[in-house]
């Protein structure tokens, strides 16, 4: 192990010891008292978290809805693919281990521990991607929130069950109830702030030094926001909501109250008044005042902040760092370097100069230059002058983290134990007689001391000049005075200090001088009552440094009473321009405001709430992040003063539709969630948080781009989790209406779309596929079949009169439609007219809806056997040479072989008639049921017993009038597809009977009449049938086709079909005209004379 490798590791070891790493090290009764902080919490380890290629997620199950069954929604684990999987909402508990103070661990809520245990948000499984603006920055925030909003909604619930006195089956009664819920809210909103600054900070610690560009500013960002959310949660902790809104109502300011009397405590210990009059530490005194609980809470967050940058720098690595925060081994003695020098160097009073205070002496009496890198006139060797400066630089940090005992620990550790012993003169004397009797005195040197130690770090100003702040190491006496500054409560030397770089660093100094005051004043008070107890009773001094009072007057350090804001106020005073100016940081201004109070914070979530509705830079959606989520806690706590937040200048809410600040955030938050493709799992939380309205409106709009059919079960999902009962099905209504009827000019291909099927148009693909949001869900089905006929009457009406390949509403049916969807829709709507359940569409309408499907699935059946028709008889020719053998024959031979050839040819013909007749044969015969439809193609059989509603609705007219349009358009179509059907079936098989003439003559007529009587068996009605009834009753005689088309004469005029009241006066005087043709042709292929005439 070398030299760096083992100091850290010493370092580690003094850790252990104190207790740091997590076990709480006991404290014995001569143990100096730590300060009270109540923002002091132990951090959840966000650990290192795999990330598999397919990852097992949770549902977000409701705050506030029913699951699939009606029931209170319930967890359901599914797999998801990653990048698109569902948001957890109920993670698994991860490895925890205690780390740096400040973020407050979650408990279980008392009471509800066995329901609430496993809502409790674990950030430590949020995903390792946390750089900039990853989707692991947003899945946290929504994870944390969905966990309180569940949580605020149980508790709600006990809470209102204990108000309604419905506790009869429970053994505690309504009030302990209701306290208990009480409690479990309070223990949501916590859990709610701790979550988000654990998220923020270890986002921010995986960012900073990382290579990606700006790693630095998002990972300083991240930190910034981790510290605002850490200082509500110490606030909230501190006094509740009254801490945390701080007089935001225009409510007097309180004056700062200790809890005890310390003039009325004359015969106790200084340490003991103090304990009792400030509260004790880690404990909220319930009597004390609450400008005294936030300062105490504002002090505990900034040590906080300050413990979780110096675990931060201790955790780097150590190695090779070129400013490591420890010194080396090598400083188990102190000022090695310097002591072997004086020894090389020799004399008689060498030795006498090596004390503590020789660098000071030194100092004054114009010592030798060092070459040390801080570039000092010092005592010291040069070594020795930057080891000082780097372990009372981490001192320094130590004592901003609060961790008093562990900077002691450390410069005794390193040869100084006479630094740790002139550390702690601050502490009161207990009644045991441990502390400093002589405080007062302890103190006043030590301002006297930092005042001189700054005054010489800063006679050279090469050393010393960094108004900007940022300058590494800076000569040991500068941190050593740092040091006696704030164990002096001396605001105006820390703030004259450089090293003092941040803005953080003065927040903490004059908080700390602020309590410090504080409490000086406690023990003066207590003290001048032992005097004046003293005097009365005419004896001497019966307790210990009650002769020295403490500085007064001029002398003495001036506080605020407490008031955050005045104590603020002093940071002007710095010439570190980044402590003067670093609290205009967006974040830091936040914390600012929070901790004055009164109008500033309102101010502030205004202004912030503007940059961000205004910006139009998504670089600006982390802060519109932080912006939303910090409205959203306020609503939830304070309902009141979140709606009378006031809108951006120039909006007009009454206008815009938009009544409250809280909506215009979640809509451009919902907006921007919407925008990227990765952030879907988190559209459906946000949306669920505004009205009704807005929720059909807004998830609509978003849902209408969604088309991977994984991401829609997903989003239908968490609808059906999040949203009010029945607001799913009202939002798809809406999404399915608006894809079906979009324009399709307007189509543009969008992520997660598959492509068109071949032959329909990617517009026509997009509004097939939209009825499948409604296809997931029985309940759903009766709206699914409603879209499917709205789709299906759209398909048919745009359909070209002149190209009706009907290609598009074939595909929906054939490949994209579920095959029982019909059925599932009819009998729904039968189970819930049984069950006396009203639902959105009756029976009846299920019926009509169902007849009209059918109507129109049996004519593009009929159309497409009428495509295939046509297509084979356009490749079958009706004629073909006979196969002749050529040659004279006589006698027997010659008579064989011409009836072997008759029947040869007769036999060819038989195969391409069987091929065309058949085609033929389906084609009429679907044609037919469609003109024979029960009740009439497209009519509505059942519209008399539908509803009111139903038939009166805006909905129901237009598919009226779209259902006349069609009759109107089809009907005489397919009276002129069947006849045409039957006219050239007819016309070829009389190409067949002329061929054969032609090529046989005389003999043509028993050919054909053999060739009609094979394809005529299901017509005659005995053997001995006439030759004349083959003509009009064998499917291969061209009078049996003429006769059929005939019979369409009877059928149109049939009332029960509806069909003559499609025709116009045109579309009938040729359906007339056509019918007189066929009866001609009949009469002629019917009479043989004329038939068989060549």
């Amino acid at each position: 192990m070398d030299e760096e490798e083992f100091g850290l590791a010493a370092y580690r070891e003094i850790q252990a010891e104190l207790g740091q790493w997590g076990e709480e090290s006991p404290v014995p009764a001569s143990t100096p008292r730590r300060r009270y902080s109540p923002g002091r919490f132990s951090p959840r380890d966000d650990g290192d978290v795999d990330s598999p290629a397919t990852t097992t997620t949770t549902t977000p199950a409701s705050y506030g809805s029913r699951g699939d069954n009606g029931d209170d929604g319930e967890d359901a684990t599914e797999e998801e693919e990653g990048g698109f999987s569902s948001p957890s909402s109920n993670l698994g508990a991860g490895s925890r281990r205690a780390g740096p103070a400040g973020v407050q661990t979650p408990k279980p809520p008392r009471g509800l521990a066995a329901t609430e245990e496993a809502d409790k948000y674990d950030f430590a499984e949020s995903a390792e991607r946390l750089i900039g603006d990853g989707i692991d920055s947003y899945r946290p925030y929504h994870d944390a929130l969905l966990a309180y909003l569940r949580s605020k909604k149980r508790a709600s619930e006990v809470g209102g069950t204990a108000r309604c006195g419905d506790v009869s089956m429970m053994s505690i009664d309504g009030d302990d109830l209701a306290t208990e819920a009480e409690a479990a809210l309070e223990d949501a909103e916590m859990r709610f702030l701790s979550s988000l600054s654990s998220v923020c900070l270890s986002r921010g610690q995986r960012i900073q030094g990382s290579p990606s560009e700006g790693g630095d500013v998002w990972g300083e960002a991240s930190d910034d926001e981790g510290n605002f959310w850490d200082l509500l949660s110490a606030l909230r902790a501190a006094g509740g909501l009254p801490s945390l809104f701080y007089v935001v109502d225009g409510e007097e300011v309180p004056d700062l109250t200790l809890s005890n009397d310390p003039a009325a405590m004359v015969a106790g210990a200084p340490a003991d008044v103090l304990e009792a009059c400030l509260g004790g530490d880690g404990e909220r005194c319930a009597t004390s005042s609450l400008p005294l609980r936030r300062l105490m809470a504002a002090l505990g967050w900034i040590e906080a902040c300050h413990c979780r940058r110096f675990e931060k720098m201790l955790q780097s690595d150590y190695e090779g760092n070129d400013d490591p925060i420890l010194p080396p081994p090598r400083r188990r003695t102190m000022w090695p370097g310097t002591l072997a020098a004086l020894k090389r160097r020799g004399g008689p009073s060498s030795s006498l100069v090596f004390h503590p205070d020789a660098p000071l002496r030194s100092a004054f009496g114009g010592g030798r230059r060092s070459s040390s890198p801080v570039d000092v006139s010092s005592f010291l060797a040069p070594e020795d002058e930057v080891d000082d400066a780097r372990l009372l630089r981490a001192c320094f940090m130590l004592f901003q983290a609060g961790r008093t005992e562990e900077a002691t620990r450390l410069v005794d550790d390193c040869g100084q134990p006479w630094r740790a012993a002139a550390w702690t003169g601050g502490e009161p004397l207990s009644a045991d007689g441990v502390g400093n009797p002589t405080r007062w005195l302890w103190k006043g040197n030590c301002r006297k001391v930092a005042r001189k130690m700054l005054q010489i770090a800063n006679a050279d100003a090469s050393s010393m000049a960094d108004g900007a702040g940022r300058r590494g190491l800076y000569p040991s006496l500068a941190y050593e005075a740092a040091i006696m500054s704030l164990l002096s409560d001396d605001v105006d030397a820390a703030l004259r200090n450089p090293v003092f770089r941040t803005w953080e660093d003065g927040v903490h100094a004059i908080l700390r001088s602020e309590l410090g005051i504080i409490e000086d004043d406690v023990l003066r008070s207590h003290n001048g009552a032992r005097v004046e107890a003293f005097k009365a009773g005419g004896g001497h001094f019966p307790y210990a440094g009650t002769e020295i009072n403490g500085p007064e007057g001029d002398d003495a350090p001036r506080g605020n009473d407490g008031d955050l804001g005045a104590t603020l106020q002093m940071l002007e005073a710095s010439p570190v321009e980044r402590v003067r100016e670093g609290g205009g940081d967006p974040f830091r201004n936040g914390m600012t405001s929070f901790l004055v109070g009164q109008n500033a914070p309102r101010e502030y979530m205004e202004e912030c709430a503007a940059l961000s509705l205004e910006a139009e830079n998504d670089d600006e959606a982390c802060f519109l992040r932080f912006v939303t989520h910090l409205i959203l806690y306020v609503d939830a706590v304070l309902p009141e003063f979140c709606s009378q937040l006031a809108l951006p200048a120039g909006m007009d809410a009454a206008a815009d539709g938009v009544y409250s600040l809280r909506d215009l955030l979640i809509l451009k938050y919902v907006a921007y969630l919407s925008s990227r493709r990765d952030l879907w799992p988190h559209v459906a939380l946000y949306t669920s948080l505004l009205s009704q309205n807005d929720v059909l409106d807004t998830y609509s709009s978003f849902l209408i781009h969604v088309h991977d059919e994984r991401e829609r079960q997903m989003t239908l999902r968490q609808a059906r989790d999040l949203f009010p009962e029945g607001m799913d099905i009202r939002i798809l209504r809406n999404v399915v209406r608006g894809m079906v009827m979009c324009d399709e000019a307007a189509w543009a291909r969008e992520a997660g779309e598959e492509a068109a099927p071949a032959g329909v148009a990617p517009a026509d693909a997009r509004m097939m596929r939209s009825v499948l949001w409604l296809c997931h869900h029985p309940e759903h089905a009766p709206d699914a079949l409603v879209c499917t006929n709205m789709l299906l009457r759209r398909f048919l009406l745009s359909a070209d009169a002149s190209n009706r390949d009907l290609r598009a509403p074939k595909v929906f049916m054939e490949k994209i439609l579920p095959k029982d969807l019909v059925d599932a829709a009819v009998e729904r709507c039968r189970g819930e007219e049984d069950e006396a359940v009203a639902g959105p569409i009756s029976l009846a309408l299920a019926q009509n809806l169902k007849a009209e499907f059918l109507s129109i699935e049996s004519y593009l059946r009929a159309h497409t056997k009428y495509v295939q028709f046509l297509d084979a008889i356009s490749k079958t020719s009706p004629c073909h040479q006979s196969n002749g053998s050529g040659g004279a024959r006589n006698g027997p031979e010659s008579d064989i072989a011409d009836r072997m050839e008759r029947n040869a040819f007769r036999q060819k013909k038989a195969g391409l008639c069987k091929i065309v007749v058949e085609l033929a044969t389906r084609a009429s015969n679907a044609l037919s049921e469609v003109l024979t439809f029960g009740g009439g193609w497209l009519v509505d059989v059942n519209s008399n017993t539908m509803t009111d509603e139903e038939g009166d609705s805006e909905e129901a007219g237009a598919r009226s009038e779209e259902l006349a349009a069609i009759r109107s358009a089809y009907v005489p179509w397919a009276v002129s597809m069947l006849r045409e059907v039957s006219d050239n079936t007819a016309v070829w098989l009389e190409q067949v009977a002329h061929d054969t003439l032609v090529q046989f003559g005389e003999a043509s007529e028993d050919m054909l009449m053999t060739l009609f009587e094979s394809f005529g068996e299901t017509y005659r009605s005995s053997d001995d049938c006439p030759a004349a009834d083959l003509l009009t009753s064998s499917r291969a005689a061209p009078g049996y086709w003429h006769k059929k088309a005939l019979s369409l004469a009877s059928v149109v005029a049939n009332d029960g079909n509806s069909l003559h009241e499609t025709f116009d006066a045109t579309q009938m005087e040729g359906f007339l005209k056509s019918m007189a043709e066929h009866a001609y042709k009949l009469n002629r292929c019917s009479n043989a004379r004329t038939f068989f005439v060549h």
